[in-house]
C-alpha cells in the first residue's frame, strides 16, 4: 500500500461507520453477515494491573528513546533493554529515525512503530507521526493536545458535538498483542453502540489492517467501490475497534449493520471505573478471530478517537502511551 492509502485508511472506515449505527454479533457467529442479537458474544476480559503495565510501558519508552538518539548519532546508555517489548520498541524506533521519508512533504510516512505521548514536548502538539484524521467536513472535530495529568503526559481528548481522531500509518506488521492506558471522566449516558444514531464513545482504539478484498463478497466489494467514488478514500480490509461503551458488557463483540469489515469490543464499559486509568493488553490475533472468524492480515494503522457528534454530547477522556509488539 501507498502512504496515500494509509492517510486515508481510516476515514474510509469512519464513512462505513457513519452511513449507520452497530448491531451485536450472535454468538458464535463468524459469517459474512452481521447480525442482532439479545446476548452478544463475548471476547476474553483484557484489564491488567497498571503499576506493573506502567513499568513494563516505562522500559519500553526508555529503549524506544536510546534507539531514536542512536540512530540520530546521539550518545545513549549503552545496555541493551532485557524486556522483549523494550528490544522491539528499540529496534522499530531505529528503523523510524533511519528512514529518509522522500515524500515526506506530501504524504505522511509509515513507520515501524507508534510515536510515543509520553515523550512528546510539554507545549500540546502532538508527537510527529501522528495524523489527524478526519471523518467528515462538515462535523466539528474532536480537539486533541498533549498535557502532564496524573504525573504523566498523555493524549488530552475534548470533545463538544464532536468527531474526529489521531492516526498513524504502519509498515506492514504481523498481528500481535496491542497495549494502552486510557480514562475518561463518565460515559455518554444516551449512547448506545448497538443503535447508529446514538453509535458515540468516549474513547475508542483503531486497529487497520490489510487483507485480499477480491475474496469478499460482492456486497462488500461493492461498498468499497462505492466508498471509493463517493469520498476518493480506500477502505481498509477490515477494521478493529476497541471502546469504552455505556451500556454493553465488557468483553462485547458489536459490529456495524452496514457493513462486516468494522467490528467493535467493549472493553471496559459503565461508570465504575470512570476517573481511573484502566491499562489493557489485546491479543489482536485472538481478538480478530474472534470478531471476524478468520485469522486476520498485516496491520496497516492505529489510531484514536472520542466521539459525541451522534448524541450531541460532552466527553473528556485521556489517552496513554499505546504499544504494538
Amino acid at each position: 500500500m501507498t502512504a496515500k492509502v494509509f492517510r486515508l485508511v481510516f476515514t474510509g472506515a469512519a464513512s462505513a461507520l457513519m452511513l449507520a449505527g452497530c448491531a451485536s454479533i450472535s454468538p458464535g457467529s463468524t459469517g459474512s453477515s452481521a447480525s442482532t442479537a439479545d446476548t452478544p458474544s463475548l471476547a476474553t476480559a483484557s484489564a491488567v494491573d497498571c503499576q506493573a503495565f506502567a513499568k513494563r510501558m516505562g522500559a519500553y519508552a526508555a529503549a524506544q528513546v536510546a534507539a531514536e538518539q542512536r540512530a540520530a548519532g546521539g550518545e545513549v546508555a549503552p545496555a541493551a533493554p532485557s524486556d522483549p517489548l523494550a528490544a522491539a520498541s528499540a529496534r522499530a524506533a531505529e528503523a523510524d529515525a533511519g528512514d529518509d521519508g522522500e515524500d515526506a512533504a506530501d504524504e505522511p510516512q509509515t513507520r515501524a512503530t507508534l510515536p510515543l505521548f509520553s515523550v512528546a514536548p510539554r507545549d500540546g502538539r502532538l508527537p510527529i507521526g501522528w495524523q489527524p484524521w478526519t471523518i467528515n467536513r462538515n462535523k466539528t472535530p474532536t480537539r486533541y493536545s498533549i498535557v502532564e495529568v496524573d504525573q504523566r503526559v498523555v493524549v488530552h481528548a475534548q470533545a463538544e458535538s464532536s468527531a474526529s481522531g489521531l492516526y498513524v500509518p504502519l509498515h506492514d506488521r504481523d498481528a500481535g498483542m496491542v497495549r494502552w492506558s486510557w480514562k475518561t471522566s463518565g460515559i455518554i449516558r444516551n449512547a448506545d453502540n448497538s443503535h447508529g444514531p446514538r453509535e458515540d464513545s468516549p474513547l475508542r482504539l483503531f486497529v487497520a489492517f490489510d487483507g485480499d478484498k477480491g475474496s469478499l463478497p460482492l456486497k462488500d466489494q461493492l461498498m468499497y467501490e462505492m466508498a471509493r467514488l463517493t469520498t476518493g478514500r480506500e477502505m481498509p480490509y477490515a477494521t478493529l475497534m476497541y471502546i469504552w461503551g455505556g451500556k454493553r458488557a465488557e468483553g462485547s463483540v458489536v459490529a456495524n449493520p452496514h457493513t462486516d469489515r468494522v467490528r467493535m469490543i467493549v472493553v471496559d464499559s459503565g461508570t465504575k471505573h470512570a476517573n481511573e486509568w484502566r491499562c489493557h493488553e489485546r491479543d489482536l490475533r485472538a481478538d480478530y478471530r474472534k470478531a471476524f472468524g478468520t485469522d486476520p492480515g498485516r496491520v496497516i494503522a492505529v489510531g484514536i478517537m472520542t466521539d459525541t457528534d451522534n448524541t450531541r454530547s460532552n466527553a473528556e477522556s485521556w489517552y496513554g502511551d499505546i504499544a504494538l509488539d
